[in-house]
């Protein structure tokens, strides 16, 4: 080969790997943007947000939904909110009917520990992050964090103050929620462990109700009072139950100053129950914030990339004696409803 045709082909070749350094420079550079994006995103993007509560009826999931979307509005995202209507099916179909959509993220209450993981399953397969927020699934592999303040916690402080307030002696009916529901089971361990401890405390363990309206709490407490007369307490594992429990305790002719009754929830009307002594005392899961909660930490995942799997909500309790001033010291819309 002649000088020039050698020169010739040795730049031909120079030409052909500096353009396949460039493209495998330009692959690899591909790749880490993959990399670098991780599973949070930007969160200076405006984000689609879905929520889906147990039920309507009940104040705190109306709340939470009001406390996710605002501050979910105040980010600058897009949010759009159901509920399921304590219908496992009815929230499974809603929350596949909302996959298609493609929202950037979930935040829901799972009326069901198993129904709902095939959906939030598919959720996790299209990077759709999902926040579960007062109560969880089964699997926590398909969810991105779990928002919830400790229900064991807020059982074992609702039996204390039972306790308390009977002096260690006295019979205590107890009115669940919903069997296998974690809100009502860790709330009824509680229960069991701080009463029967107390050698001078009866406990009569009722029913559970199936749900959490006043009607039910009416009907099961009515019936609880035809056996046990002398109750001196009533536990209920939510306000609503109380409230219609009050109401059988009146129209049973006992006196509401003769027996201590407790509920959880801590929505508008159980507070004004608390104040005015129909209810001794309730823990406010101060839903308006904890679907705030929800939303930071959605915020969180998608600025960092990745956030803690429990986050522990913040409640409040209100008693008859300190009703008045707390919730004039809270601002019950923004900290604590």
């Amino acid at each position: 080969m002649s000088r020039r045709g050698f020169d010739s082909a040795r730049l031909r070749w120079i030409f052909v790997a500096s353009v396949a350094v460039f493209a495998l420079a330009g692959g690899l550079a591909a790749c880490g943007d993959d990399d670098d994006d991780g599973g949070g995103g930007d969160s200076s993007e405006a984000k689609s947000i879905y929520l889906n509560a147990y039920a309507q009826e009940i104040p705190y999931f109306r709340d939470w939904q009001a406390g996710a979307t605002a501050k979910a509005e105040e980010l600058g995202w897009d949010v759009t909110g159901e509920y399921g209507n304590t219908t496992p099916e009815q929230q499974v179909q809603q929350v596949e009917n909302a996959l298609v959509q493609q929202p950037d993220a979930m935040v829901i209450t799972p009326i069901d520990e198993e129904s709902l993981v095939p959906a939030l399953q598919q959720a996790s397969d299209q990077d759709i992050a999902v926040i579960t927020l007062g109560a969880t699934v089964s699997d926590p592999n398909v969810i991105t964090s779990f928002v919830a303040r400790d229900n064991y916690d807020i059982g074992k402080q609702k039996a204390e103050y039972v306790v308390e307030q009977l002096g260690g002696k006295g019979k205590v009916g107890i009115i669940h929620g919903i069997r296998g529901l974690t809100f009502s089971e860790e709330q009824a361990k509680a229960y069991e462990d701080v009463l029967s401890a107390e050698s001078g405390i009866e406990v009569v363990d009722g029913p559970y109700t199936g749900g959490f309206s006043a009607d039910l709490g009416l009907d099961a407490t009515a019936n609880m009072l035809t056996s046990n007369p002398d109750l001196n307490a009533i536990i209920y594992d939510n306000d609503d139950l109380a409230l219609g429990g009050a109401e059988a305790v009146r129209n049973a002719g006992i006196n509401l100053d003769d027996i201590v009754i407790v509920g959880t929830d801590g929505g508008e009307p159980a507070l004004d129950a608390v104040e005015d002594g129909t209810i001794d005392m309730t823990i406010s899961l101060c839903g308006f914030r904890e679907g705030s909660s929800a939303i930071d930490t959605l915020n969180t995942f998608y600025e960092d990339g990745e956030v803690e799997d429990r986050i522990v909500s913040e409640v409040e309790v209100f008693t008859t004696e300190n009703a008045a001033d707390k919730r004039a010291e809270l601002d019950q819309r923004i900290e604590c409803n």
